[in-house]
């Protein structure tokens, strides 16, 4: 199942237009640890294309210093860009779940687009 919600802000356009940079998190919910979660960049931003995140599941199952510190990585950067001068523009969340055998979810993602601008 995949959900999808957008932002439109109201905001004139200048007259040299803006440029773009889109952060993108992507967590997985693989169990026992073994997904990958990622925050990506494009384009990179200050040398940065990727950066890795914690993964939402342990052996035991979730793990909320994995979810926290993940959080943590998140508002940092986002902090990091609009001190940058970046304006945030718009979010995009979206999930992705993989049924395994009985209906059972087995592996998924949970991913936000967040997209930047700024006047060029």
């Amino acid at each position: 199942m995949a959900s999808l919600s957008f932002s439109f802000p109201t905001h004139a356009q200048t007259k040299g237009g803006y440029q773009f940079l889109q952060m993108t998190t992507i967590e997985s919910i693989v169990p026992g640890g073994l997904g990958r979660s990622r925050v990506l960049f494009t384009p990179e931003w200050k040398g940065t294309k990727e950066s890795n995140m914690e993964n939402l599941f342990s052996l035991v199952g979730i793990n909320m210093g994995n979810v926290r510190s993940n959080e943590e990585l998140i508002l940092r950067y986002l902090g990091d860009i609009t001190n940058d001068g970046w304006e945030l523009y718009q979010t995009t969340p979206l999930t992705q779940t993989i049924q395994g055998t009985g209906g059972q979810s087995q592996q998924g993602i949970f991913m936000t687009r967040y997209l930047f601008r700024k006047t060029k």
